[in-house]
């Protein structure tokens, strides 16, 4: 399983949700997601719940921007880090549904959360944004105020580097529960390649259910 394959890159919670409208929701889409033939190992929980707003955010490029701004379009949020290899292994991925996908209505948006002195430094993440060839929207989280509202090192124990998958009415659709996704890679990567089938799919059906 690629939580005990990958090395961790994250910190610890759980906060249960009661409300039995939102667990069928859940159940549905992890029959969704497990439709694809992937599903996370955490966060399952926050599945059909809202996704929270991001506040505290310096915007590097492409901003400012709201969660609440974006209302009617798809959202794939990814939290990364610019020492981070899984990161930079899922930086490609990211470019392709954004070039794929955006004038479907996709925006794909990285939150940069620090782990160093060196990351803090927003011009050495913009230099990290561009080798990495982002061309959507990066925003940093100095004191990782957005990065704990959704959950990340409570929800979320192994890994930082979580994606989310936002439908046009802001409830998460999708997660990623860190590590990273790409297409190819060999043997050792089977479970990273189905993680990028699944988000693939489950981003084309959201587009094309609500375009």
């Amino acid at each position: 399983m690629l939580a005990k394959v990958l090395i961790r890159c994250g910190e610890p919670f759980v906060r249960p949700r009661r409300f039995v409208g939102i667990a069928l929701c859940s159940v549905l889409l992890l029959g969704m997601a497990k439709g694809h033939g992937w599903l996370p190992h955490e966060g399952r929980e926050l599945l059909g719940t809202p996704a929270p707003e991001w506040r505290g955010i310096r915007w590097i490029k492409g901003g400012p921007l709201t969660l609440s701004g974006l209302r009617g379009k798809v959202i794939l949020l990814r939290f990364w880090l610019m020492d981070c290899p899984y990161c930079v292994r899922t930086a490609p991925a990211l470019r392709d549904f954004s070039e794929r996908y955006r004038n479907r209505g996709l925006v794909v948006v990285g939150l940069h959360h620090p782990k160093s002195e060196d990351a803090r430094d927003p011009a050495r993440v913009a230099r990290a944004a561009r080798d990495l060839g982002f061309d959507f929207p990066i925003g940093h989280d100095q004191d990782w105020t957005t990065v704990r509202a959704y959950g990340i090192g409570t929800h979320f124990r192994s890994f930082t580097s979580v994606s989310f998958l936002i439908d046009r009415g802001g409830i998460i659709r999708f997660i990623h529960d860190g590590g990273e996704y790409h297409p190819g890679g060999g043997p050792d990567h089977r479970e990273c390649n189905a993680a990028y089938e699944a988000l693939d799919a489950a981003i084309r059906e959201l587009l094309a259910r609500e375009e």
